[in-house]
C-alpha cells in the first residue's frame, strides 16, 4: 500500500479491484466493485468474502470520491 500527501491530507491507494457475492452483505455492497484501499463498505468485506475483478459491476460511490 502507498500513501499520499495532497494538499495536507492523507490519500490511499487504488487497489486491484474486488467485489462480494456473499448475501452477508447488503446489495448496495454487493451490487458494485470497490478498488480503493480505504473504502469504509469495501473495508466492512471480510477478506474470505472477497473476489477479485469488478465482475461487470458499477464502481461504488465510496471509491468514486475517494479518487
Amino acid at each position: 500500500m502507498t500513501c499520499s500527501v495532497a494538499k495536507g491530507e492523507l490519500t490511499m491507494s487504488k487497489v486491484p479491484p474486488y467485489h462480494t457475492n456473499s448475501v452477508e452483505y447488503p446489495p448496495r455492497e454487493r451490487n458494485v466493485y470497490h478498488d480503493h484501499d480505504d473504502c469504509p463498505d469495501g473495508k466492512r468485506i471480510k477478506a474470505w468474502h472477497k473476489e477479485l475483478g469488478d465482475a461487470g459491476r458499477p464502481r461504488c460511490d465510496a471509491c468514486i470520491r475517494l479518487g
